[in-house]
């Protein structure tokens, strides 16, 4: 199979929220971390999780340039994930595959669109609203942000980019508006520009109008222009069904993020579902291996092992240090590693808690097949063994939505079939 899409996200979840607008439009979406640089798949869709959230701006531009070189070849569409809520660095990693792909002689200027309205993202004048709430003033922003607003051009002023916005009234005046306005910044040099978007419908019209520029431009956005763009694709082989065994053993759900309302969707399965608990602190974890973690990840192993569910979790404090998110995740799948393997399938919240969980077992990606919901994507991990498996951003969903992934493995095993 042709490789005609790739997908360059700064975390796992990320790269599958995008990813499975194509995998659900019939095209084979794969999803692999950047740290095995062995791993191979000749999916029609590649998406890559560079896991440069954490990092420094100048440290995740070299990531996303070096990924580019790697993996970007002349004819693919890029489209560049970046995070619904301006998290990480996606202006110095727009402005690095801008100047990567200038240097490759492929498509250099950035259609910008980071609206993802089905989880409540709207972009109005250029900037990131959250359920109607400017992006400054959301608790996820209080807690880790990079830019001192969410005005995505003011962000990327500094990168040196030009841009010009196109307004939520040019965006539905529809596509060939849209197309003027794009070729008009092209003629003049700019480096990109940045769309308003409210509604899917919004985002459909920007996908109509830039499609046909693939040789011109590249996407940065978020799940919700990835799923326009991935109905206009042309499907190169039927979405497929996966055969599951029925092991007996439960399923494991994982819960890294700290954000609030992954911690309001743990509380609401806690009490809603029978469900064994186990909770990690910090200081617990950050202490390393020892016989009493050991002990408590095998207990964990053998409650799976004997066809119980359970739920882990990185204990929730008031003012979490943000710095620790990667020790923390690490050290708690070194914890979870034979508990991984004794389960019949794992959901899991946060990128980081996701990709260390997984990659610790010998797991090297994903291949998509469905979606619970909107931006919760669920699959079969790639690598040394294959279990269902369902990621879900930190900030996304609802106090229902670990509870609906559960349920969706649970009846997807007692059928025998991910689909």
């Amino acid at each position: 199979m042709k490789q005609s899409w790739f997908v360059l996200a700064d975390d796992l979840t990320g790269a599958a929220d995008c990813a499975i607008g194509f995998a659900k439009n019939g095209m084979v979406s794969d999803v692999l971390f950047e740290s095995d640089t062995a791993a191979v798949t000749d999916a029609p869709v590649l998406a890559v999780d560079a896991a440069s959230r954490p990092l420094t701006a100048t440290a995740a531009a070299q990531k996303h340039a070096a990924l580019l070189e790697r993996h970007y070849r002349k004819g693919m569409r890029l489209y560049k994930k970046l995070d619904s809520l301006l998290r990480g660095q996606p202006a110095a990693e727009t402005a690095a595959a801008i100047r990567t792909l200038r240097r490759l002689g492929g498509p250099a200027f950035a259609l910008l669109a980071p609206a993802f309205p089905a989880t409540g993202r709207t972009t109005v004048n250029g900037c990131v609203l959250v359920n109607g709430v400017p992006l400054e003033n959301t608790e996820v922003w209080a807690r880790d942000h990079s830019y001192a607003s969410g005005d995505l051009a003011a962000a990327l002023k500094p990168e040196g980019l030009k841009v010009r916005a196109v307004l939520l009234a040019d965006v539905r005046k529809g596509a060939k508006t849209i197309a003027a306005m794009v070729a008009a910044a092209m003629a003049e040099g700019l480096d990109g520009v940045v769309c308003d978007a409210e509604t899917p419908e919004d985002l459909a019209s920007i996908a109509e109008a830039t499609h046909a520029m693939a040789d011109r431009l590249f996407w940065v956005g978020t799940g919700g222009l990835a799923v326009p763009l991935a109905r206009m694709s042309r499907p190169e082989q039927g979405a497929c069904a996966v055969r599951l065994p029925q092991s007996g053993h439960g399923l494991l759900l994982v819960v890294g993020s700290v954000v609030k309302v992954s911690r309001e969707a743990l509380r609401h399965v806690l009490t809603t579902r029978r469900i064994e608990h186990h909770a990690f602190t910090a200081g617990q974890l950050l202490d390393g291996a020892g016989p009493e973690l050991e002990a408590r990840g095998l207990a964990v192993a053998q409650a799976l092992a004997a066809g119980r569910d359970v739920a882990v979790e990185i204990a929730e404090v008031e003012h979490p240090d943000m710095t620790l998110g990667g020790a923390l995740a690490a050290s708690l799948a070194r914890v979870l590693h034979k508990a991984l393997e004794s389960a019949a399938g794992l959901v899991v919240t946060g990128g980081e808690t996701a990709a260390n969980l997984m990659a610790e077992v010998g797991i090297h990606g994903i291949r998509l097949v469905a979606e619970v919901e909107s931006g919760v994507p669920a699959g079969m991990t790639l690598g040394r063994f294959s279990l269902p498996i369902v990621t879900k951003a930190g900030s996304f969903g609802t106090e229902r939505t670990l509870a609906s992934s559960l349920d969706f493995l649970k009846a997807a095993i007692n059928k025998g079939e991910l689909a």
